[in-house]
């Protein structure tokens, strides 16, 4: 909410009626016949006791047109009805329409005082020009007040009551006095229609004005009241016939009468409605006093004490607009619709302005919608309604920009019971408003309290329940087909362009209610959402019944543990490296010749430290009743903690929807919930995956610490990794870990190089050195001994032994050879494999066996190549003797090298490597240096993880070389 834009309530003053200590709905209760008997009375001076009881507000003049607000209908009305009865031209038999608004009570009494109290509308600057009239007879009928078997009873002050048994009667009463009942004395006390003579006699004795309302109500209970051979209703009918006949010819006679504003109000009586209707047709013109927005300014006359801040209604009409329309241009496609978004911006700043301190969509809700529902009364039901939210907000110290559908403080027990008397189903919606509005752990109530924790931007917006409640008032009632259609009216609900239309302003966002729109459909129990309109019912939808369900499956815990181990077990199917929740350490295979993944039960997590350790350590020294010997070969991955809370609940709610699932022809799922199930069970199993993708992020690698197991824990950490959904979009748990260890903190190899396995078994080098080793103790070290390379399977130490035998590093053979006097081997070299290529799938990881270089069999003479050697001296042949002979000198016993210097590409230095590593063996520690041109530029990330990183592990270089 900006600086400038400040709370309505700050803005506005409320109308007394509406603060009164003792307010009652009953204050907007105006009943035309109670106030004309009021101020019959009145004039006769009858005492205050034996008046009707009619708020101050209706029953004085000056109170009355002060609170009220001269629509252009109004005033036209005004303008015709004095204008008739001062003797001016025009129609006099007029026919109130009031669908909305004004109320034709309202209207009816503003005739009434208008014509009795003329100078009571000066005080109305929009009264200003309008007829005067003097001595204005008025005769008001109220069908409700004018009971057909009794009569209705007239005051007279000190003298016995007289009772009219019939409009007529009453009629006749009111304009004339006993005068004027003496002309229809005899067809009222025989309940028989006058003639039109005696109805325009009784125009003749001075201007009359007829008020006639409810005609329709006193009618049907005229059926039932014979007369002759007639009834009462007939006898009626033909007197209204006369009547407007007779009005029609009077200079200066009007009558007013008001009917249903539609043949629904009418019950099963629309052919009485329309029999009315075709007497009068002849001579009644249709009047609607309020029309479109004009009850706008009646609700704020009524409710509203004074005007209201103009600057204040200006400003926040035109932030709405400009929210409104930046909204809508986001979703427009081409210049037609990017012109129709400013336009709907610009009348929405206009209603705004003209409504404030109300959103016009609370106006239209009722006066749209709620008008549809048979109990509601209209103006006067709109009034309670908003009375109840002011008075609300002003208890509460609180309010926001303006009252729109989303403020309506539904929290307040007095706004609850406002909103219910008017649209009806209290008790069947006690259950919604619980769980879904203002109970403890109300769903739109979490959400909000969820989003301000972690937005601390929303705080005190309750985005949600402002849009669960903008859907809740448009639950209720309909909306007409097509104008001035009177069939049924479309279902009730809003769908999500009104709804986010009505909803986005200064502090709430399309982004945000889009969001809180998401939650809400996944989390209410009664909203319905049918695709095309969101809706609250006093039935439970979708939501409810999984939640039953999954309150069933909460109380067996054995059920969502089961479904999550089948989860883990079906994403990693096909890993024979991964060991899925071991009870035992004999669970995690031993002596296999990979790396061993033991993915911990969810139960791990809640262990004590202590404990945690111990079953660790167990898992990892121990396999059934022996010592486990490949503990190279083996990681732990441990559950996340905050992640199983968040798994079991996505999983129990995949079990529960997967219930209701198989309940759907039992509960008489419609399409439209079928479709709301599967979007949920996707929605869960969305979260299920997520969860599971962030259960295991960290792996335990055991090591040396000081004679003992030792732990090294490597984590995921936020970093960023390849592996996340399959294309089936399930979590790549075990992939996730891999790419870890192998390729991010690199704590698991896939390849070796030759010269590791020399340097880690000790391969002919010094007096310790060995001569040769079978393949198969340097699979067990490897895989044995804490802080040798972990490999992540045999395939790397059958890689290095080919690469090893082809660059000369090692012989290898099949069988284990005897070592002769000479320290060598004895070995047939047909059978010996020795700067060759060898293929992988050759070398046999059980019997196959290593030689040194210098501990093979020697050959024989005829089989040596000579070689031609460059010093100072000139070339020189040899043989492959240890020492070389210059020709026709006797053999050498030593000689000295000082250095060599080659350019070499790849491929020639791979070649040359093993003659680096003889001349290494001949004279010891030899140092290499290596120029490259400067010219070439290196891939870092190359150098680093292929170059230096290899170099640092065989001890070759320090961290901070290169």
């Amino acid at each position: 909410m900006e600086a400038t834009h400040r709370p309505w309530l700050e803005c506005v003053q409320l109308h007394a009626d509406v603060l009164a200590d003792h307010f009652s709905e009953d204050i907007f209760a105006l009943d035309l016949g109670a106030l004309s008997d009021y101020l019959t009375g009145k004039s006769l001076g009858l005492p205050a006791a034996q008046l009707p009881q009619v708020p101050a507000v209706y029953g004085d003049a000056s109170s009355f047109f002060a609170a009220s607000y001269l629509t252009a209908g109004l005033q036209s009305l005004l303008q015709d009805v004095l204008g008739g009865l001062g003797g001016a031209q025009g129609s006099r038999v007029l026919k109130l329409v009031t669908p909305f608004g004004g109320g034709k009570s309202h209207t009816l009494a503003a005739l009434l005082h208008g014509a009795l109290s003329r100078a009571a509308l000066d005080a109305l600057p929009e009264a200003k020009g309008l007829p005067r009239p003097e001595d204005v007879r008025v005769a008001v009928v109220d069908g409700q007040f004018f009971d057909v078997a009794v009569g209705k009873k007239a005051p007279k002050p000190g003298k016995e009551s007289f009772t009219a048994q019939t409009i007529w009667g009453w009629i006749a009463w009111a304009l004339g006095g006993e005068e004027g009942y003496e002309v229809v004395r005899q067809q009222d006390e025989k309940r028989v229609a006058p003639g039109g003579d005696q109805i325009g006699e009784l125009l003749k004795m001075g201007p009359s004005l007829i008020l006639l309302d409810e005609l329709l109500g006193y009618l049907i209970s005229a059926g039932g009241m014979r007369v002759e051979q007639t009834t009462l209703r007939d006898e009626t009918l033909l007197f209204l016939q006369r009547l407007t006949v007779a009005v029609g010819n009077s200079p200066n006679a009007v009558l007013v009468y008001s009917l249903q504003s539609s043949k629904r109000e009418s019950l099963e009586y629309t052919g009485l409605l329309q029999t009315v209707e075709h007497l009068a047709a002849r001579k009644d013109q249709r009047r609607e006093p309020v029309e479109d927005d004009e009850i706008l300014n009646v609700i704020q006359r009524r409710l509203l004490a004074g005007p209201v801040d103009a600057n204040m209604a200006t400003s926040v009409a035109e932030a709405y607009r400009q929210v409104f329309t930046q909204t809508r241009r986001a979703y427009a496609q081409g210049d037609s619709e990017q012109q129709q978004a400013e336009e709907e911006g610009l009348a929405l700043r206009d209603r705004i302005q003209a409504a404030y301190p109300f959103h016009p969509a609370l106006i239209d809700v009722m006066r749209e919608r709620w008008a549809a529902i048979p109990d509601f009364q209209r103006t006067r039901g709109a009034l309670r309604f908003l009375a109840a939210c002011l008075r609300a907000a002003h208890r509460a110290g609180a309010s926001r920009l303006l009252l729109g559908p989303g403020d309506v403080p539904m929290q307040d027990s007095d706004v609850r019971l406002a909103f219910f008397k008017e649209v009806g189903q209290r008790e069947d919606f006690h259950a919604c408003l619980q769980h879904d509005f203002v109970g403890v752990n109300a769903r739109s109530r979490r959400i909000d309290d969820r989003r301000a924790r972690e937005v601390t931007a929303e705080a005190g917006k309750q985005p949600a329940l402002r849009l669960a409640t903008s859907m809740l008032m448009y639950s209720f009632g309909g909306l007409r087909r097509t104008e001035g259609d009177d069939g049924d009216p479309l279902p009730p609900g809003i769908g999500e362009p009104e709804l986010l239309g009505i909803s986005i302003g200064p502090d709430l966002d399309n982004t945000t209610v889009q969001a809180c729109l998401k939650e809400l459909r996944e989390q209410c129990l009664y909203m319905h959402f049918d695709g095309l309109r969101y809706c609250f019912k006093k039935d439970p939808n979708v939501t409810l019944l999984v939640e039953q369900e999954a309150e069933a499956v909460a109380r067996s815990e054995d059920l969502v543990r089961a479904r999550i181990k089948e989860m883990i077990e079906a994403r990693l199917a096909g890993q024979p490296s991964a060991v899925v929740w071991p009870a035992k350490a004999a669970d995690i295979p031993d002596r296999e010749p990979r790396f061993l993944t033991a993915y911990l039960p969810l139960e791990h997590a809640a262990l004590a430290a202590a404990e945690q350790q111990s079953t660790v350590r167990d898992l990892v020294e121990n396999y059934g009743s022996r010592t486990r010997e490949f503990r190279n070969a083996i990681g732990i991955a441990i559950p996340a903690k905050d992640q199983i809370k968040v798994l079991r609940r996505a999983t129990r709610y995949l079990l529960a929807v997967e219930r209701v699932q198989g309940k759907a022809r039992e509960l008489n799922l419609t399409n439209a919930q079928r479709s709301q199930v599967r979007e949920r069970s996707a929605t869960e199993m969305a979260a299920a995956e997520s969860a599971l993708l962030k259960l295991y992020e960290t792996v335990l690698l055991p090591t040396t610490d000081g004679g003992k197991t030792g732990f090294e824990t490597v984590g995921i950490g936020g970093r960023p990794l390849q592996s996340t959904l399959d294309g089936k979009k399930q979590a790549q748990i075990h992939q996730r870990l891999m790419e870890l260890l192998t390729t991010v903190q690199r704590k698991v190899f896939q390849t070796l190089a030759p010269g590791r396995i020399v340097e880690l078994f000790k391969l002919g080098r010094g007096e310790d050195g060995q001569p040769g080793i079978a393949v198969a103790k340097v699979v067990a070290g490897l895989f044995s001994f804490l802080g040798f390379p972990r490999l992540q399977g045999a395939d790397a130490i059958r890689h290095a032994i080919a690469r090893g035998v082809a660059t000369g590093d090692f012989a290898y053979a099949i069988g284990e050879p005897q070592r002769g006097a000479n320290g060598r081997y004895e070995f047939d070299w047909s059978r010996i494999a020795f700067k060759r290529e060898v293929a992988e799938d050759e070398v046999d990881l059980d019997a196959g066996f290593l030689m040194m270089p210098t501990a093979l069999p020697e050959r024989d003479a005829s089989s040596r190549p000579e070689l031609e050697i460059h010093d100072e001296h000139g070339p020189y042949a040899t043989d492959t003797t240890d020492e070389p002979q210059r020709p026709g000198e006797e053999p050498a016993v030593g000689r000295s090298l000082q250095g060599i210097r080659f350019t070499a590409d790849r491929d020639a230095l791979f070649s040359a490597w093993n003659a680096l590593a003889n001349l290494a063996d001949m004279a010891g520690d030899v140092t290499v240096s290596i120029s490259i041109n400067e010219a070439v530029k290196l891939d870092k990330q190359m150098l680093e993880n292929g170059v230096l990183e290899p170099l640092r592990e065989l001890g070759l270089i320090d961290e901070q070389d290169g």
